[in-house]
């Protein structure tokens, strides 16, 4: 087994790299200098997991509030979200089919990176300032995914893009499974914000309750619980940051997504502060009251001070009407970093895509060699390793061996890598051939 590094990235580089970082403009995505970005946050990203994972001092996030730095992961999430919009239709029309999706994989991994990092980093009280006057951004930015998660494309099965096996159709289900992950990070983060309530300027909490009805959102995730499905065997699966299947003995364990819900909606209904800015109408009123028949003994258990939110909601059920709190007058503030980044590139789009699909749709063997060995250090198994301990494709038990040949698959011991051979056999072979093509070296 490869012995465990102590860190991705030393702790000088982490202040460098943190202190060199610089909000990047939407017409560099897919060159070179954007992708050395796009690595250091990779590499951060890394970094930050590590120091969580092994309970140590979180220097990344020491040096994001000290330097003051989280008004450019907010930039980098709201940018990708506009080039999803306007440009990434405009590069498929352009250019139909992509031949490789390597460096359109990487502009939406970008925005997982970026989210990422806001949610480790929003997970601690003191980073609510650091957040400063882009509080709204982020609010509109995490309730709005969210609200995609619920709302939108209900209509898509989950086979949509089975009938294919073009790249195209390999990068829209990638897309869908980033965009989950992101909708499942922004909960963690309407979460945090919630528990800022105190910190927030009125304006962000006005935003928060008034304008988007947060605690709506998440009483509609409550019900809805999109972090459960049954997998393909008729097994019951939870995202825990990847899909896994539950275990008989865990069937009544919180996810920890559905444990942020629960906290998010406790500090706000509960928070004195914010009642002025949540009026408790007969709708409001009829979706909260639902939220009793959720807290059962096994939540209450897992959570125990959420026995106070189900007393609050026992007494919100029995009165006769819901109570107005007098509203106070603020002037309120928009959000600026979408709206400033429409306004650059307004009516600019088709030059952008044009521009954009010289590198993001480039076959030149060449070119996309000298792009992923940008990315290579950010790509080093053996550090990535000591993240998080690799599973063995047959079992799911922790594995220590890896194919000699791809360097991909893990497996707990022979016995399982012999069962596994039929079926990684042809995906081995792809895999080699993939990495032979682009220079990459294991």
């Amino acid at each position: 087994m490869t012995e465990r590094t102590d860190y991705i990235i030393t702790p000088w580089e982490i202040e460098i790299h943190v202190q060199d970082l610089q909000p990047s403009n939407i017409d560099d995505i897919g060159t070179k200098r954007w992708l050395e970005f796009h690595k250091k946050l990779m590499l951060l990203n890394q970094q930050s997991v590590l120091e969580i994972s092994t309970l140590r001092e979180e220097a990344v996030k020491e040096w994001f509030i000290s330097l003051k730095k989280m008004p450019v992961l907010i930039h980098e999430v709201i940018q990708i979200n506009v080039w999803k919009e306007k440009l990434f239709p405009l590069l498929i029309e352009i250019n139909d089919e992509p031949t490789n999706t390597f460096l359109l994989h990487s502009v939406f991994y970008h925005e997982v990176i970026a989210c990422s990092l806001l949610e480790n980093i929003l997970f601690h009280s003191d980073t609510a300032e650091a957040v400063d006057d882009y509080a709204l951004d982020l609010i509109d930015y995490a309730v709005t995914n969210v609200t995609n998660l619920l709302f939108k494309g209900k209509e898509e099965s989950e086979d949509e893009f089975e009938d294919t096996n073009s790249c195209l159709a390999e990068l829209l289900r990638k897309r869908k499974e980033i965009e989950f992950d992101i909708s499942m990070k922004c909960v963690s983060i309407l979460r945090y914000m919630a528990e800022f309530t105190d910190s927030l300027s009125l304006c962000a909490l006005s935003r928060m309750l008034s304008t988007h009805d947060v605690p709506y959102l998440l009483t509609e995730l409550i019900e809805k619980q999109p972090w459960k499905k049954l997998g393909e065997d008729g097994n019951k699966m939870v995202y825990n940051g990847k899909w896994e299947t539950v275990n008989e003995t865990d069937q009544d364990r919180m996810c920890r997504v559905e444990g942020q819900v629960w906290i998010g909606l406790r500090e706000i209904l509960l928070n004195p502060k914010c009642a002025p800015y949540y009026e408790i109408t007969e709708f409001r009123m009829s979706k909260l009251v639902k939220l009793q028949k959720y807290l059962h003994e096994t939540i209450l258990d897992q959570i125990s001070p959420l026995i106070e939110l189900k007393r609050w909601l026992c007494q919100l059920s029995v009165m006769s009407q819901p109570p107005n709190a007098q509203k106070p007058i603020i002037v309120e503030m928009l959000p600026e970093v979408r709206s400033s980044i429409l306004a650059k590139y307004h009516r600019k789009w088709k030059k952008i895509a044009k521009l954009q699909s010289k590198s993001l749709f480039n076959n030149d063997i060449e070119h996309i060699k000298s792009m992923a060995q940008v990315l290579s250090e950010a790509y080093d198994l053996d550090k990535l390793e000591s993240i998080e301990p690799r599973r063995c494709f047959a079992c799911k038990e922790i594995a220590s061996n890896r194919c000699s040949k791809c360097k991909e698959a893990w497996y707990c011991g022979r016995e399982c890598q012999v069962k596994d051979w039929t079926r990684h056999k042809d995906v081995c072979d792809k895999i080699i051939k993939n990495k032979e093509a682009y220079g990459i070296k294991d």
